[in-house]
């Protein structure tokens, strides 16, 4: 559905689209903040001073959202890729980088998370189609928070509603991410690991996904397994007997003291804390789904055989114990 501006005419495939676009006639309030840096930015002005304008905007924009006013948090992602930009651009940037991303990545997710809840799939919908990863050569600098809040709601769509209710759209969101970022994209590779609780969904094979880039992409494939198996160990365990017994997956990693060790073989860390209750998968940040459900997680007796004659199988038993556990295939 089209969404057209009712004072300059142009026409928009999202409501967020609308809502941020430069109209040339009419400027709403939200985005005063995003005027004053364009003018600020044709004077001259240092990227320390972009950098602490957006955030003194970002601010203001999350305690209107505090306050009711939904449409803020939208031009809030906006003055937060702002101010990561202009943070990038100064001297020393990875600190002041750091010094900006941690602490709001944390409040914008808590943010967008509570708008989900409250305005259901539409709204990261709406997100997700304003923030395209592959719209330019490098993902945004928000990438990272907004996936953060899929993979929450992710989740909770899973426990509550099952499967086939989440959205493609959220899938191929986190999924194009890993695809999509540079390697050193460390924590937007690593908020997308709730990807695996799509396992089985009927419009999207997260399963096909993960075995097509195990070989270049192993580091994210093993968490996004771990969470499959809390999502559908049945599916989960199907998954990885294809990617152990898959020879092709032939990349190893390198070990200081002992020869490197097979892809297929760290694929196997994936089920340390499957017997255990004392350990759950940390992604997303700032999000204990376990403790927000209650949630209990039993092995089956079949599902650890299976995966105990797949170690056997596959000769990855030599170096283990002979009474070994689920955490000496810990990595």
């Amino acid at each position: 559905m089209a969404h057209e501006c009712d004072d300059c005419g142009a026409s928009f495939g999202t409501l967020t689209r609308l809502r941020l676009h430069d109209c040339g006639d009419v400027q709403p309030e939200t985005t005063v903040g995003l005027a004053d840096r364009e003018q600020s930015q044709s004077t001259g002005s240092s990227p320390a001073d972009e950098r602490n304008r957006s955030v003194t905007e970002l601010e203001t924009l999350l305690d209107r959202f505090s306050d009711g006013d939904r449409d803020a948090l939208h031009y809030a992602l906006v003055e937060f890729e702002s101010a990561l930009s202009a943070a990038v651009e100064e001297a020393n940037s990875g600190d002041t980088y750091r010094d900006v991303f941690w602490p709001y990545h944390e409040r914008v997710g808590d943010a967008l998370d509570e708008a989900a809840r409250s305005a259901g799939w539409s709204f990261l919908e709406d997100v997700i189609d304003a923030h395209d990863p592959t719209a330019d050569d490098k993902i945004p600098l928000v990438t990272p928070t907004v996936a953060n809040a899929v993979g929450r709601n992710l989740i909770r769509t899973r426990l509550t509603d099952g499967v086939s209710a989440i959205p493609v759209a959220a899938l191929e969101y986190l999924d194009t991410i890993v695809v999509t970022a540079d390697d050193t994209a460390d924590t937007a590779r690593e908020e997308v690991h709730a990807y695996g609780w799509g396992i089985g969904h009927p419009d999207h094979s997260v399963a096909d996904h993960l075995r097509a880039r195990a070989s270049e992409d192993i580091f994210s494939v093993n968490p996004t397994l771990e969470h499959a198996f809390y999502a559908d160990q049945y599916a989960a365990v199907d998954l990885l007997e294809t990617l152990v017994r898959d020879q092709s997956i032939d990349g190893t990693l390198p070990r200081i003291t002992r020869d490197d060790m097979p892809y297929r073989r760290y694929l196997l860390d994936c089920v340390y804390g499957l017997k255990t209750d004392d350990y759950w998968p940390g992604m997303p940040r700032y999000y204990d789904w376990d403790e927000e459900f209650d949630y209990t997680f039993e092995l089956d007796e079949t599902v650890e055989q299976r995966i105990r004659d797949l170690v056997e199988e596959a000769g990855f038993d030599a170096n283990l114990p002979n009474d070994w556990t689920f955490r000496d295939l810990g990595i």
